[in-house]
Order: structure tokens, then sequence, then C-alpha cells
């Protein structure tokens, strides 16, 4: 399926970074008529066709980012622009030049509410990673119909031959994505390990990732888990299917992807009760018991034990329950949700209409500090 005679412009706040967003824009980079990629916040990102790093930090004042985003897109214009995650649509889209807008949404719907009703108005189409998005899309967008709204399955791909190995000795319990308060909520990681050192349950913790929060855990944690910090994705997966199982603790996710392989290789998943995500479509469906009550570590600790010390067969059939609930995430299907969509916003009537922006006194603000106290100034 071709595409119109439009090009697509993707504007994310990162495009080179670890984990689920990195993954997504590689699909992205193989698309046909070879899209363009604009970076908000990516830091020491290496160079790639078709990509441009704005280097935004939480310093750069506003007009800074609005001057230097439009004297970027002057070089792309009439293009399909899509805003992940909607960052900087109502700040900068008036400047873009685009011929259609799509906001692509990475997260859970109470993640995204606060922003939706400032897109309304500015988009053609919509775009997001779990089907609890589907009514707070329509609700908040005046215009949007099911022709303009596709919600995708993100892609997961087992490299051939990488199978979960047979277990030793004592379990091991993984995490794999950023090590951070926000959103992830890896703080709450030291109060599991407590709960599973008064359970006696034989096990040791795993870590795949890196992030702001890694020396404090270090701190709290004195080596009683082993962090691997990022690794290459063939190595990822060879860590991986070492495992037994895979904790989340995160607040806000659409995917989460990391968690959607871990499934693929047949790891019990252990997951928040936020009802927001595919993960909270598919972990009840494998136990009820992963599903736990969110920030209560010693109910997880419990469920990690009542889940993976039960009989043989009923483990495995709960592998295998993982694995069929994620065989649907095939990343030639996500690639066809994505660009037919964007096909069918592009032969759709425009919707989208600017809101022109004059020079505000907070334009002269950081980011940083517009973000805390005076959100109104980014829309």
């Amino acid at each position: 399926m071709e595409l119109p005679e439009l090009k697509v412009l993707h504007v994310s706040p990162r495009v080179q970074a670890r984990g689920g967003i990195e993954t997504l824009h590689a699909c992205h980079r193989a698309w046909p008529g070879r899209p363009e990629f604009v970076a908000l916040f990516d830091r020491d990102p290496a160079r790639l066709p078709g990509y441009a790093n704005l280097d935004f930090t939480w310093r750069t004042p506003l007009w800074r980012m609005r001057r230097s985003f439009a004297r970027l897109l002057a070089r792309h214009p009439g293009s399909l622009v899509i805003y992940h995650n909607g960052w900087g649509l109502p700040l900068l889209h008036d400047l873009d030049r685009a011929a259609r807008r799509v906001v692509f949404l990475h997260a859970d719907p109470a993640y995204h509410a606060a922003d939706l009703p400032a897109f309304a108005g500015l988009v053609d189409g919509a775009i997001g990673v779990t089907p609890a998005l589907r009514e707070p899309l329509l609700r908040a967008l005046p215009g949007l119909t099911d022709e303009r709204l596709t919600v995708v399955r993100a892609p997961v791909e087992v490299p051939a031959g990488v199978r979960a190995k047979p277990r030793g000795a004592g379990l091991v319990i993984g995490y794999a994505g950023r090590l951070e308060r926000a959103e992830k909520r890896l703080d709450q990681l030291p109060a599991l390990v407590a709960a599973l050192e008064r359970s006696g349950l034989d096990c040791r913790i795993e870590l795949l990732g890196e992030g702001p929060l890694r020396p404090w855990l270090e701190r709290r944690l004195h080596g009683r888990v082993r962090l691997h910090g990022w690794v290459p994705k063939d190595e990822f997966w060879r860590i991986m299917s070492g495992w037994d199982a895979l904790v989340m603790f995160s607040e806000h996710e659409g995917g989460p992807i990391a968690l959607l392989e871990g499934m693929a290789l047949g790891l019990i998943p252990f997951y928040p009760a936020r009802e927001g995500s595919w993960a909270d479509v598919y972990v009840p469906q494998v136990d009820a018991r992963c599903h736990y009550p969110p920030g209560d570590m010693p109910a997880l600790a419990r469920a990690i034990g009542q889940v993976m010390l039960q009989p043989a067969a009923q483990l495995a059939a709960a592998r295998t329950r993982a694995q069929a609930l994620v065989a649907g995430h095939r990343r030639e299907d996500y690639e066809f949700a994505c660009r037919d969509c964007l096909r069918r916003v592009a032969e759709l009537p425009r919707l989208s209409r600017d809101r022109r922006r004059g020079f505000r006194l907070t334009d002269g603000l950081p980011l940083g500090v517009v973000t805390r106290w005076a959100r109104a100034a980014l829309r």
C-alpha cells in the first residue's frame, strides 16, 4: 500500500532513545517514501539519514524552540506531520506548514487526559497504542471519526532461534526499561526486594536498562540486584531468555513493549492493575494474580510466590497463554495499520486548522520553568 503524494515527517520528543519508542521508530524508518524524523530532546544521537535533532533542553526558552522548529520545518512544506505523544503540537503546530497532522499517542488515557482538549481542531487523525484511548480521543477531538482513528498493537519480533532456556535452581525475576521514577516507578523496587527477602522465596532480580535512578538504586540495594545497563538488542534477548518472570511498576504505559517481548518468550508478566494499556488486557488472562494492586509491593511479592511456585503443568500453561496473547503483535500488521490510517487521513478532507500564536511574555522563560509553573503557555 502506497501513501498518497505526501511526505511523512515524524516529530518526536526522542527518536534515538533506548526502549520502546526506538523500536517503533525503527519500523517507521522502513516505510516507503523515506520518512523524515525530527527529535526535540535526543542526547548524543548518531547521524542518520533523514534525521535532525533540535537538541532542546529544559533550559531552552520557548521563543528559541519556536524559531528553531520553524527554520527546520521550512525545509519540509506540505508534509503529513506526525506528533508523537502530541509533544509540542499546541506550541509549534502553526509553524509546521503541514498538509495534514496526526497525533500518535504512546501512553494510557490518564497520561494524555490533560492534553487532549488542547489538540482539538489541530489534527486530522490519531493513532493510539492501546484500545483504552479510543473513546477519550473521540470525545475530546471534534470531527474525529473511526476512519481517522487507529489503535495499533506494538510490534514484537523475537529473533529466530531465541527461546526461554531451561531454568536452574532459584527464580530469576527481571525488569526491562528506563530506571526512573516518573512513569516507570522504579522507586518501588527496593520495597519489592525487601518483601521478597521477607517471604523467603529463592530468587534474584535483574535489571536491563539505565536511567537517573540507577545511582540511588545501587546505594539502596547494595548489590542485591544485578544491573546489566543498556545492552545491544541481541544481548537483550539472551539475558531476558534466562528469566522466569518480568515485573513492571508503571504508572502510564500503552504497550509496554518490553513486557510484550517478555511474554513472547514465555515469561510470566506481573503488572499493576491500572486499566489503561494492553498489559491490563493481557496480564489477567495469564493469571489474575499477576495483575497486582498498584504500589503494593507485599502483594506483588505474594503474587510472585503463589504464581511461580504452582505445579509445573499449570505454570507451563500460563507461559503458553502469555505467548498466545501477544502472537498478534506482528510487525507487518503494525505497519499496515499505521500506513492505512495515514492514507485515509490524507485522502479525507482536512480538519486541522492553525491557531496563530503571537509572542507572549512567557516565551522568554525556560521550558523547565514553564512546564512546572505555567503549562498554559505551551498551548
